[in-house]
């Protein structure tokens, strides 16, 4: 039954969306009800009945906006459907209904099922291999020194050689002459065609997310295609200044070159992803100033609306209703799952499924010659011990007296100023004696950690590096089965699958994720070898994925400064649960907050719970590294600050 299910789940796999709304005039729009028997109805060119008449008719249920109104007469822009882009219609004839009034478009529209269609088409696969066969540079180490002298400046990306904006200003400012000149580079529009007109989505505002900035927009075009999309999105990168400067060094410095392997995933490897994604139209970066643009298809969201941070779902037990079939869900947000419309596990299972599934693939070369994409993305694999910086007698992570110092403070906080939303054992001197050993070891042992988990090259593959239910986008079919689609593909690359694991379950839920920990390994381990992957140990797995899970730990303890910062000591001795608006809500757009406080809580669990034995864990390890290289535990004096 366990793997029926499995089987059932299976994927078909675009970038988070979180939208807020603001005041805005509302938009009519129409539904096109006659012009069934002639494929549509007739459009002019002018509001007068004989004005010139296009030569397309516009499609009966079709979607469209109002621009104008005179009398009878409707000046549109086209939402979905077929037909001119633009154009004057009548709204009824001789006593018959051609338009009617619709106020909620996305009841009106008939959902369109997302399929991997295109990607497996002819065209996709020749513009992808058009793509690997380009002599890109490879990219050179930037400061943050680099960064911010050069991130106002305009310079040439790496893939296309041409001036992009970086902002959606400049976007605009640039024009559908410069969106023509990116789209042909790219070869995703037709040299006989062109952009005509870009229209700003000032309805629908997306929050930026901690790895970039993100906004919706409009483009007409001369000649509109099937499978040609007019509603698009566009990722650009944080403002190096204010609220997002730490998050634009985090992302252009600290985790460089990611946003190059985002945009290579969907350049690349859109003809061979088992699993659907937002269609690539453009994207390239500069290595100069790590300025970069990827504009993909928009996602249709069925759920603009603000999530539910209060968790009245969650006090009362209930669920959203599932949407129609293949419309879109969410978006989701991270450690929210109370929102999601059905149980987490399915979801969970299903993102598990479709990471391993894409790791197979590659394991088997079927993603793509291993050697070219090894150059195009993170690769941890086939490195030789010296390359992780192990040392048998020092500390490989950061200095043990400042980092007991944060190990420290972190015990303070989750003991006594955030003692509301963490468990009361957190209080206990022998927890925090366990904990911080557990850190402190961990610490000590960084870069053997790192080198233990890429030493065994059956447990590593390329695949998607963040798997969360944010990072995705769900849709049912006719029979009610939950299938996705995949975005947010920054650092893709090839790393120890236990870790992988790690970064797409680590949001949901505890004890969620312990009931159903040995599913979500038996899926991975079944579907990876199903797809091309050596058979795997599921006790190796969990290892990696508890080791990984405990590394986190490090930085969460170093971040509590921020967690004050984002949430003042005056305000804890008044919060009483995690849906408290002060920690639960996003942050500036962001969930940062209340992500930390959520894997934080998951983390020491893993420590502390017989189920997990993550300080076990830790010791066997330790065990198992050093026996292999031969050298002896490490003394304390490398372990504790003196």
């Amino acid at each position: 039954l366990k793997a029926r299910r499995h089987e059932r789940l299976a994927s078909i796999g675009a970038v988070r969306l979180r939208f807020r709304r603001r005041s805005f005039a509302m938009v009519q729009h129409w539904k096109v009800v006659g012009g069934a028997d002639k494929g549509g109805i007739v459009v002019r060119q002018g509001s007068d009945l004989k004005s010139a008449q296009e030569d397309e008719r516009l499609s009966t249920d079709a979607i469209v906006k109002e621009l104008a109104k005179i009398g009878g007469r409707l000046q549109y822009a086209i939402v979905s459907g077929k037909g001119p882009q633009t154009g004057w219609v009548s709204i009824h004839l001789t006593g018959k209904e051609l338009c009617v009034k619709v106020d909620d478009i996305s009841a009106a529209a008939e959902p369109v099922p997302m399929t991997l269609e295109y990607q497996q088409s002819d065209a996709c696969r020749a513009r992808c291999e058009a793509e690997i066969a380009k002599t890109v540079p490879a990219w050179n180490y930037i400061s943050q020194q680099q960064v911010m002298d050069n991130h106002l400046k305009v310079k040439p990306g790496m893939m296309y050689g041409l001036d992009f904006p970086f902002t959606e200003k400049m976007l605009f400012e640039m024009g559908p002459t410069w969106l023509t000149k990116a789209f042909h580079a790219a070869g995703t529009l037709g040299k006989d065609n062109a952009v005509t007109q870009l229209i700003p989505e000032n309805k629908i505002k997306v929050t930026t997310g901690n790895n970039g900035g993100k906004f919706l927009f409009e483009a007409r075009y001369k000649k509109q295609v099937e499978g040609l999309h007019t509603k698009l999105f566009a990722k650009i990168p944080h403002p190096c200044e204010g609220k997002t400067l730490s998050d634009r060094i985090s992302t252009s410095v600290n985790k460089q070159p990611m946003e190059l392997y985002e945009i290579n995933s969907s350049r690349l490897l859109e003809a061979t992803l088992p699993v659907k994604i937002p269609k690539f139209y453009f994207g390239d970066i500069s290595n100069e100033t790590s300025n970069f643009i990827l504009i993909t298809e928009q996602v249709p969201f069925s759920d603009p609306e603000p999530l539910d941070y209060e968790g009245k779902l969650a006090e009362s037990g209930k669920r959203n209703e599932a949407l129609a079939p293949f419309k879109i869900e969410g978006p989701y947000d991270k450690c929210m799952d109370w929102t999601l419309r059905g149980h987490p596990f399915e979801y969970y299972l299903l993102l598990v499924r479709t990471g391993a599934k894409m790791a197979g693939l590659h394991k088997s070369g079927k993603m793509g010659d291993p050697a070219l994409l090894a150059a195009q993305f993170e690769d941890f694999s086939n490195k030789a011990p010296e390359v992780f910086g192990i040392n048998p007698s020092k500390s490989t992570g950061g200095d043990p007296k400042m980092h007991k110092a944060k190990v420290t403070s972190a015990v303070a906080f989750m003991a006594e100023d955030a003692k509301a939303i963490f468990p009361a054992f957190c209080s206990d001197s022998g927890f925090q004696t366990k904990f911080t050993n557990v850190l402190m070891t961990l610490n000590a042992y960084s870069a053997e950690a790192m080198c233990w988990r890429h030493s065994n090259q059956d447990y590593i593959s390329l695949t998607h590096n963040n798997l969360n239910v944010d990072n995705a986008f769900f849709w049912r079919d006719e029979n009610g089965e939950l299938d996705l689609g995949v975005l947010d593909w920054g650092s893709t690359g090839q790393r120890a699958l236990g870790f992988k694991m790690w970064w797409w379950l680590y949001c949901g839920d505890f004890d969620v994720l312990t009931d159903k920990m040995d599913d979500y390994l038996q899926c991975f381990v079944d579907t990876y070898a199903e797809y091309g992957g050596p058979k795997l140990d599921k006790a190796v797995l969990k290892n990696h994925f508890v080791i990984t899970a405990m590394e986190q730990m490090q930085g969460l303890c170093a971040a509590v400064p921020q967690i004050y910062r984002m949430c003042g000591k005056k305000h804890w001795p008044t919060i009483k649960n995690r849906y408290d608006s002060r920690i639960g809500e996003n942050i500036d757009g962001k969930s940062t907050l209340r992500l930390y406080l959520h894997v934080m809580n998951t983390i020491i669990r893993i420590i502390h719970d017989s189920r997990w034995q993550g300080d076990q864990v830790l010791e066997r390890f330790i065990d198992e590294f050093c026996s292999a290289a031969g050298v002896p535990r490490k003394e304390a004096s490398a372990i504790f600050p003196a």
